[in-house]
């Protein structure tokens, strides 16, 4: 064991939040990185683009039919759907471009979920919400582009009768109707969608800013309106669009994207064609950039080279303020001393959504401010030569907030699998894992303590793993204001067979409630108060040697849970569950909850 040291009708719809909620000082940092894993665990991408890529649409008709494409690293083997408000499914016709003729809708909304698979097994998902209203008057979608979203409020569409300056609820002239801005699942992609609309034209008008008192003018700020005419029983779509986009590639003007970096303003959005750009290092100065990646697949930044000492530092710097990286793949980042990055934020504000950070040094390294990653998957990041160890992903005390989700952390070497100093730490419904062969230290460690939750992930430690520890809290000085945590439905897996599933430094304050743990060990080290956890050997999971731990009838937990109610002003009830690979689904809700990271169905 190594110690790691780290020097029908109108209807009015009520906004809905979208959700969303560190490294410099770490010199955890071989001078040749690992090779990742040779067997294909790289999922399809598939991607909806008929009858709308907005993520929305509206129907009278009583049949939709679908269109769209695909693309792998190997190649797509079949793509098939299914309508989660009937149930009914079945295969497409083609694999890139697929499509499907005349799926039956019921009435109001349907879930229509597109599946591609690939020949080894992995899969991934675009979902479609169609609104099906024959004859109860025209709709109104659309998508929102996500340089426009602010994250962590509230996002919403006002919609208006005729031509007007579009107002706040409390003066002026009122909106008719607001609907809700919100993710599309498993998607960097946001919408909007409302019905029961007469004919007529209308006022549409964006905001990512809310009335706190609906009876008084607050002066809301749109950035964006238009008139949009809606036909009697059909459906309009408007797009809100970005305010100025730059395109890279090899068929643009800007064939990399350090071309672009040199010619970009404070709030562009860079779209960057799929396909490889090797060691194009990028020092980013602008604030507000989205940086996307395009076309059927990630964009790829490959180092094949040691990072140069002008850059020093990663294959993306990121030194201007609130960066969003989409669609975008890092991998070989090496640097003189050993501690580069695919991407090393150097300034406050870094939301990554569908990454890919493999065999880098570190995968992102540092950051302040507001951290948000979601659907991205890190893996075979990390050693630790003799100046302190490197890993998937590393934060430090500088970060106000961290939130990770629906993601997929594995196989970081030597160092640790996910690793934050933040002040305060929000790691929801993700996989953590050493696997069968990883060898990584501790799956997650929280070393200066901080306001953490820890609610609905798989976590799992190898027999290889080069630390016993899978959760450890405190284990550097509780120097974070708060010093409390939760841990709440959870499922561990030790395959160590012994050592500590979490470990608590003294001081701190813990809730440890409905997680299933699996294997040997000590459960916790350290005082918390435990409610409604369950220990065992035989957990009975669909399959537990290929980690697919969702529970079977005899999966010891289920419905012997307790209602975990808030933990300050955060809800501790998960309201989703891990979906593999970076997904996630609505977490059923049947009665007494499930013990574990998944509720049995």
């Amino acid at each position: 064991m190594r110690t790691i040291r780290i020097a029908g009708g109108v209807y009015a719809v009520t906004l809905l939040l979208a959700l969303g909620a560190c490294g410099g000082g770490s010199t955890d940092s071989a001078s040749n990185p690992p090779t990742s894993n040779p067997t294909d665990t790289t999922a399809p991408t598939v991607s909806i683009t008929s009858p709308t890529a907005s993520g929305n649409y509206a129907t009278a008709s009583a049949t939709v039919g679908l269109a769209g494409s695909t693309s792998d690293n190997v190649g797509v083997a079949s793509v098939t759907w299914r309508n989660a408000a009937n149930g009914a499914s079945g295969n497409a016709s083609g694999t890139n471009p697929w499509s499907i003729a005349n799926i039956t809708l019921v009435l109001g909304p349907n879930a229509i979920t597109v599946t591609a698979h690939d020949a080894a097994g992995n899969t991934r998902n675009a979902t479609l919400a169609v609104s099906h209203n024959p004859g109860g008057g025209g709709s109104l979608s659309g998508s929102v582009d996500s340089s426009l979203v602010n994250r962590n409020s509230l996002n919403a569409i006002y919609v208006y009768n005729g031509t007007v300056v579009p107002d706040d609820i409390g003066s002026g002239t009122p909106p008719l109707a607001t609907a809700p801005v919100t993710q599309d699942i498993n998607a960097c992609t946001f919408s909007f969608q409302l019905g029961g609309l007469a004919a007529g034209t209308y006022t549409v008008a964006f905001t990512n800013q809310a009335a706190n008192d609906t009876a008084a003018n607050e002066a809301i700020v749109f950035l964006g309106t238009a008139q949009v005419t809606v036909g009697a029983g059909g459906g309009a779509i408007h797009n809100f669009l970005p305010t100025r986009r730059l395109q890279v590639g090899a068929m643009h003007t800007l064939k990399v994207p350090s071309a672009a970096a040199a010619v970009a303003l404070d709030g562009d959005v860079i779209e960057i064609n799929a396909g490889e750009y090797l060691n194009d290092n990028v020092f980013w100065t602008q604030s507000n950039l989205t940086l996307r990646g395009v076309g059927g697949g990630r964009a790829h930044m490959r180092a094949t080279v040691l990072i140069p000492d002008s850059n020093g530092m990663g294959i993306w710097v990121t030194r201007g303020q609130n960066t969003t990286v989409e669609n975008i793949e890092f991998s070989g980042a090496r640097v003189t001393d050993e501690n580069g990055a695919g991407i090393r934020a150097d300034n406050s504000g870094l939301t990554v959504c569908n990454g890919y950070f493999h065999d880098n040094e570190n995968g992102i390294l540092d950051g302040s401010g507001v951290v948000l990653i979601e659907y991205s998957e890190f893996g075979y990041n990390g050693h630790c030569p003799p100046s302190g160890c490197t890993h998937n992903m590393y934060f430090s005390n500088s970060v106000t907030r961290f939130t990770l989700r629906y993601s997929y952390s594995h196989h970081a070497h030597i160092g640790h699998t996910v690793k934050s100093r933040a002040r305060e730490n929000y790691i929801l419904y993700n996989r953590i894992m050493d696997e069968a062969d990883g060898d990584s230290s501790y799956t997650i460690d929280l070393p200066n303590g901080g306001l953490s939750y820890i609610v609905g992930n798989l976590l799992q430690q190898g027999p290889n793993t080069d630390n016993s520890t899978i959760v450890t809290y405190g284990a550097e000085g509780l120097s974070n204001p708060s010093r409390t945590l939760y841990v709440v439905n959870n499922t561990f897996v030790n395959d160590l067979g012994s050592g500590t599933f979490i470990s608590l430094a003294a001081g701190s304050t813990a809730t440890v409630q409905n997680n299933l743990f699996v294997g040997n060990g000590t459960i916790v080290s350290g005082t918390a108060t435990q409610v409604t956890n369950r220990s065992t050997n035989t957990p009975n999971f669909v399959n537990i040697g290929t980690f697919d731990y969702r529970p079977t009838a005899a999966t010891p937990g289920i419905d012997q849970g307790t209602a975990p109610g808030l933990g300050g002003t955060f809800n501790l009830t998960p309201t989703y569950q891990y979906v593999h690979p970076t997904n996630r689904q609505n977490r059923p809700s049947a009665g007494t909850i499930d013990i574990g990271a998944y509720e049995f169905q």
